[in-house]
């Protein structure tokens, strides 16, 4: 869907950002641009939708060289969605997230069917939001409102430029569990910059890890935390990256792996989760003593045994270390 081939770019002649990348982001994809600061990636995915000119090199969109595509045109069919959301201040919600489909021409009961499917799947009531401004909603609720907006013409492709980073901790990563659910059903093809390694690593088909231009590895999160292909890619990843791997992976994982104990009658301290939560927040929990132990439900609450700290230990090093 997004070919990148020798992509380069200069600046004032002599400062490459984006030095000779390669790659590929398959139909479907969610790929992360992951990287420190002035490593390369909000250059190139702004090269996609010629935000930035390619120096050298070229993209391909669907086969389409982007340099050879009317701008305009182009951009109306990429969701673009940044760290600031760029919501119109004097805007209602709702025009706000029609301006594309303003442009393109629609009707007024196809861009009404389309704000209340988008704001149902994002979560929000349509007719509570239709009339109100930005400065009305939480920064949360804005930032879902630029994803909205992003997918409004119901482009294929979708370019998210660090869309979470000015979100506070717990609102970020109810978002980014929001943003997960809403890709399984529309299934973009989403490049999205990053410099969180914990983001990229929940989130992302693919990381792209960039340094200077380049590419340091291309590859899935598990491959990336459990093979890291040089010291750079080890370094920027960290010491901690066997709990980070625990993101990749449910308690559903372990289950059909280990199986589960019986409930100990005699431990008090216990906590409900289900079983599509994430190994890593069972983890945290049995760390912070939130609970000595977890009993494991279905989604229909129905039980399916308890969960221990022992246990996940166990599930770690023969996953994960491979031991």
């Amino acid at each position: 869907m997004i070919d990148f081939k020798n992509v380069t770019k200069i600046y004032g002649g002599e400062v490459k950002a984006v030095d000779d990348i390669t790659m590929s982001v398959n139909e479907g994809e969610f790929v992360i641009l992951l990287g420190p600061s002035g490593c390369g990636k909000t250059t190139l995915l702004r090269m996609v939708n010629q935000l930035e000119t390619i120096t050298d090199g070229e993209i391909n969109v669907n086969g389409q060289n982007v340099k050879e595509m009317d701008k305009i045109k182009m951009r109306r069919n990429i969701g673009y969605v940044i760290q600031s959301n760029g919501l119109f201040p004097n805007m209602t919600i709702e025009k706000n997230t029609m301006i594309v489909p303003d442009l393109l021409g629609w009707d007024r009961k196809k861009k009404r069917d389309r704000f209340n499917y988008l704001m149902d799947l994002i979560g929000l009531n349509p007719d509570e939001y239709r009339k109100r401004y930005p400065h009305e909603l939480s920064g949360g609720q804005q930032q879902r409102i630029g994803v909205a907006r992003a997918m409004a013409s119901d482009p294929p492709v979708m370019l998210m430029d660090e869309p979470f980073g000015a979100l506070d901790p717990i609102i970020r990563e109810k978002v980014q569990d929001e943003f997960l659910t809403i890709q399984k059903e529309v299934k973009k093809t989403i490049l999205f910059v990053s410099h969180d390694i914990d983001e990229a690593v929940k989130m992302g088909d693919k990381i792209s890890l960039l340094r200077q231009g380049q590419i340091m590895q291309y590859a899935s999160p598990t491959e990336m935390l459990h093979r890291p292909k040089n010291d750079f890619v080890s370094e920027f990843i960290g010491k901690d990256r066997v709990l980070r791997s625990m993101s990749l992976y449910t308690v559903n994982d372990l289950v059909e792996a280990l199986g589960l104990k019986s409930k100990e009658e005699d431990i008090q301290d216990t906590k409900e989760i289900t079983i599509d939560t994430s190994l890593r927040v069972a983890l945290s929990m049995l760390l912070n003593k939130e609970a000595d132990e977890l009993l494991i439900t279905d989604d229909q609450g129905e039980a399916h045994g308890s969960l221990t700290f022992d246990l996940i230990e166990t599930f770690i090093n023969r996953e994960v270390r491979g031991a």
